[in-house]
């Protein structure tokens, strides 16, 4: 299994409750929960989510995504269908990311 890492303080992440990724600009980066509360929570802004990308409200999330991503590809609207198709289908790809990269390599 592969080690995961805080990004902030470098202490080993051992399960996935004390696991928070988040989405720092179009990078994916883990943080242990103490470091998520201390500095991620605060910050918000265009380029820092304080919303992490794994737990419920998330998986949610891809589960909507995924459903507009269904409605959009039949719509009659040609001009409008490419770009929400890739605003849509990059919400559901970092979400798979965060979990093929951290994720998986953690224990409940």
């Amino acid at each position: 299994m592969k080690k995961v890492h805080c990004q902030n303080c470098q202490k080993q992440i051992e399960s996935k409750k004390d696991l928070y990724t988040t989405q720092i600009f179009f990078m994916v980066q883990a943080y242990c929960k103490n470091c998520y509360i201390e500095k991620i929570k605060k910050l918000s802004s265009l380029v820092v989510s304080n919303t992490p990308l794994n737990g419920k409200y998330s998986n949610f999330l891809a589960a909507i995504t995924l459903v507009g991503l269904i409605l959009v590809y039949f719509a009659e609207i040609q001009y409008i269908k490419i770009p929400l198709i890739l605003v849509l289908s990059l919400v559901l790809l970092m979400r798979i990311y965060s979990f093929v990269r951290f994720e998986r390599h953690l224990p409940f």
